[in-house]
């Protein structure tokens, strides 16, 4: 077997490997002695017929498809043995030639990782974006959820509701045919796209109305993005909204729990404020991961961005209640459009997910034991309905203690990120900083002071889409 090896970009080895005659031959017999104990060959007992009489039965290529099942893997397995690599994946095979037979194998290798000096990012804290005014936006929210709808005789004002049938038209062709469409006119809202709302206010009702509506180039719908939207529009009927009054009766109708109008705004504006924290938080995550990756070079195969988008692939199918071996499997322009936005994300996945692996070791974070069962034990409880034994089972399942340890690992290196980047932050360190003074390391701020910098928030476990 004659092998040759060649590094090719994107952290993979292309192999070209030559296989021998005797061997080849060895396989071909062997696979026509296995297709004629499966098949039967008249005049020859099963598994008694010789190569060239079942290569005239079942074909030629039947019987090399046959041999190269087995003799194509032994012979990877062997090149990879032969050059001392180990892959993070799969291989990539493809016969090229029979006469020799030679194929290629992409070989997946170990992503290469150059951090750079993530000791010297700096990120401030975003704060959150709660304010008295998104307060009282959300209660008119729950105000409007409960109100009364009143059929009016006059035309159209906003926040009445409106029915009415809608066409509309791009460049001479309909995109758009909805009738009896049933719509609140609020300012701001989309209906098909932005500005129609505002539009039908003050119309004639009955009467067929011609709206024409020049779109933003950066509209998110490519088909309309910078072009003019015809509707075609006739109201049928206009119905008023009468809110109900912000007091203690429309409280206890919003819900029992609440016995004033005090105690739902205090649980609204509580709920407004942990959400806008949450938001900061995530901002603050998703910038400090981007300053992090910035500095840093990285190749990696795209065997890992494949199988992270066949990861998410089977998570969504579930989710969406499908068969996982199916779902996007016939393609279709919806299907590739998904599989585009996973590909998008699994990208960042894999990068963000190779930094915080490295930057863990080179921090030298570790979880203990003891931590992996307290986290267990934490979400175990939340489960009431887990029995005692299926709760045993899971403490001491190792892959379910490795995914927990790898979770932990990866908050707390994100953590130490955070706490790099306030320091820094807040010591004035900066970009310009670090490319004037770069060989003046003795004041670059390091990380055995982060434990004696005062007045910096523990930061929260990264969300979800984080990770």
């Amino acid at each position: 077997m004659k092998v040759t090896a060649e590094r090719i970009p994107e952290a993979q080895m292309l192999l070209e490997i030559e296989l021998d005659d005797a061997r080849v031959k060895k396989s071909l017999d062997q696979a026509a002695r296995r297709l004629s104990q499966r098949f039967r060959i008249p005049g020859f007992r099963q598994g008694k017929a010789p190569r060239r009489v079942v290569e005239s039965a079942l074909g030629p290529d039947a019987v090399f498809e046959e041999a190269a099942e087995r003799m194509i893997p032994q012979a990877l397995t062997e090149a990879l043995e032969q050059e001392g690599l180990e892959p993070v994946a799969q291989p990539s095979v493809e016969i090229t030639e029979r006469e020799p037979v030679t194929f290629t194998a992409t070989v997946p290798l170990e992503p290469v990782v150059e951090l750079g000096d993530y000791r010297m990012i700096s990120v401030a804290k975003p704060e959150s974006e709660y304010s008295d005014e998104m307060l009282e936006e959300r209660l008119l929210e729950l105000r409007r959820q409960h109100a009364l709808l009143e059929p009016v005789e006059r035309s159209p004002e906003l926040n009445d509701r409106v029915t009415a049938d809608v066409r509309a038209e791009v460049d001479g062709e309909q995109i758009l045919d909805q009738p009896g469409a049933e719509f609140h006119l609020r300012e701001g809202a989309v209906v098909g796209v932005p500005g129609l709302c505002e539009q039908l206010v003050g119309v004639a009702v009955g009467d067929e109305h011609v709206i024409p509506i020049d779109v933003d180039e950066d509209w998110d719908d490519d088909e309309v993005a910078g072009k003019t939207v015809t509707f075609t529009v006739t109201i049928h009927d206009v119905k008023a909204e009468e809110l109900p009054e912000a007091d203690d009766d429309f409280a206890m109708e919003v819900s029992e729990e609440f016995e004033t109008f005090a105690d739902l705004r205090e649980r609204v504006d509580s709920g407004l404020r942990e959400q806008t924290d949450r938001q900061a938080e995530e901002l603050f995550s998703q910038e400090v991961m981007k300053a992090v990756v910035d500095r840093a070079t990285l190749e990696y195969p795209p065997a890992l961005v494949e199988h992270e988008i066949e990861h998410m692939r089977q998570d969504f199918a579930r989710q969406m209640g499908q068969d996982p071996a199916t779902f996007l499997r016939d393609g279709g322009e919806q299907g590739e459009q998904l599989l585009a936005s996973f590909r998008t994300q699994a990208n960042e996945r894999v990068i963000n997910t190779l930094v915080l692996q490295n930057i863990s070791e080179a921090e030298d974070i570790e979880v203990l034991d003891d931590e992996v069962t307290a986290d267990l034990q934490q979400m175990l409880a939340g489960m009431p309905t887990t029995d005692p034994e299926q709760a045993e089972q899971m403490l001491e399942d190792e892959g379910i203690r490795a995914n927990v340890q790898a979770r932990l690992v990866r908050a707390r290196t994100i953590e130490r990120l955070q706490q790099i980047a306030l320091t820094n932050h807040a010591a004035g360190v900066s970009d310009e900083d670090e490319a004037s003074d770069e060989d003046e390391s003795d004041e670059d701020v390091s990380v055995d002071e982060l434990e004696d910098v005062e007045d910096i928030e523990d930061a929260e476990e990264p969300s979800d889409e984080d990770e």
